[in-house]
């Protein structure tokens, strides 16, 4: 085929390729007109549906938001209500509280006597047995230089005790620390005798051995028996071992000074039961002398109170042995200024206690003149006063919390 021919048969190639692709061209517009077309209907029926789905919303928003209001009308009463209730209860408690508080205060001195009377034998005997106590040990020396001036034999004792030739000298704080481990049972009167017939079977035994290193201060020492001391050797003591010394020397300090804990005893009994039979003689004399009682009457509620306190101060006693002989660590607060201040101020109530309950029964009876029981009238109206006064400002504040409806608050007032 020749150049010419060639390009002929070229030619013709392309304007059949020319044709099919003018034939695809114009099917690509056709299907781009009809597509064209059906997104146009779409989306006019689209925009419409949506504008009647709009007036629906609209419409049923409408009806929605009726129903809020209606909703909130109702809370809004229901709230109202609640509010009014609320007030009306308030308040009607409140006047009841009143009338409970009037008739609480009438009777407040009445009940008073009463809660006096139950705890009086309990004060009287905690308050004797606490004094004697108390004061049995005050007169100990709290300080290393005070123990080496009024009793110079213990304080020797104290320094030596446990030590061995070339041990440095025990420290002020490690004897005082020595001294408290004495039972408080063999310190009572303060007597140095006493203190030394307790130590003089016992030894100052280490709780880890000095020849295996334990120290010579008082957290390393106890009192001991001194055969049991050189029965161990240099073996650790065990705290099983702690526990027995412990109750060991508690028994052997109550027997030792077994005298002088009698004594006491005997003078906190001795001292309750005459102090509460004077004591219950003076507050019923009032009683008998208007009549309230008969004077059998007197003489056994002076017996009964003697009974009481020949039973309770005895216990309340043995308890206070019990503790100062176990522990012997308590009689440091035991013996502090401010806890026999304390013991004696209770002492005082317990003396107080009848007289001010004798006191209160004649004022109501009138036994002390018009003048005392209109002072007593006018302390519980002064009473009722305030409470009257109370309520009164709780009105004015319910008043102010429901200003913006002052119906509510003025009906539920005015119901009240």
């Amino acid at each position: 085929m020749n150049l010419w021919d060639h390009a002929k048969q070229l030619a013709d190639a392309a304007s059949e390729k020319k044709q099919h692709i003018g034939n695809h061209l114009d099917k690509a517009v056709a299907v781009t007109k009809q597509a064209t077309e059906e997104i146009a209907t779409t989306s006019a029926q689209a925009l419409q549906q949506a504008q009647q789905v709009a007036q629906k919303t609209v419409e049923q928003g409408a009806e929605g938001l009726d129903n809020a209001i209606g909703y909130v009308k109702t809370v809004g009463e229901g709230a109202q209500q609640t509010a009014q209730t609320l007030t009306v209860t308030s308040l009607a408690t409140l006047h009841d509280l009143q009338k409970t508080g009037q008739h609480q205060s009438q009777q407040s001195l009445e009940a008073m006597g009463k809660a006096l009377e139950e705890w009086q034998g309990t004060i009287a005997a905690l308050g004797t047995s606490g004094m004697v106590t108390a004061n049995a040990l005050k007169d100990l020396p709290r300080t290393a230089q005070a123990l080496a001036q009024e009793m110079p034999a213990l304080a020797r004792r104290l320094q030596r005790a446990g030590t061995r030739l070339g041990d440095a000298p025990r420290s002020d704080a490690d004897m005082m620390g020595l001294f408290d481990k004495i039972p408080g049972t063999s310190k009572l009167g303060a007597s140095e005798r006493d203190i030394r017939v307790f130590l003089s079977d016992k030894h100052g035994s280490h709780i880890h051995a000095h020849s295996k290193g334990g120290g010579n201060g008082a957290e390393n020492i106890v009192w001991e028996l001194g055969t049991d001391n050189i029965r161990r050797g240099a073996a650790t003591m065990t705290g099983g071992e702690q526990t027995y010394i412990r109750f060991y020397n508690a028994v052997d300090s109550v027997l030792k000074n077994s005298a002088t804990i009698a004594r006491l005893g005997l003078t906190a009994t001795g001292t309750a039961v005459l102090t509460q039979a004077l004591v219950t003689a003076l507050a019923y004399t009032l009683d008998l002398y208007r009549g309230d009682i008969t004077v059998d009457e007197f003489r056994d509620k002076i017996v009964a109170a003697a009974v009481s306190a020949g039973i309770a101060t005895p216990i309340f006693f043995l308890i206070l042995v019990a503790v100062m002989a176990l522990f012997p660590e308590i009689v440091v607060v035991l013996s502090a200024p401010a806890v026999i201040l304390g013991f004696n101020a209770l002492f005082g109530v317990g003396i107080a206690l009848p007289i001010v309950q004798s006191v209160v029964r004649h004022v109501e009876a009138g036994g002390c003149g018009d003048e005392a029981k209109a002072q007593y009238a006018e302390a519980i109206a002064q009473g009722n006063a305030l409470l009257e006064a109370s309520s009164l400002e709780v009105q004015r504040w319910w008043q102010q919390l429901f200003a913006a409806a002052p119906m509510i608050a003025n009906e539920a007032i005015a119901e009240t």
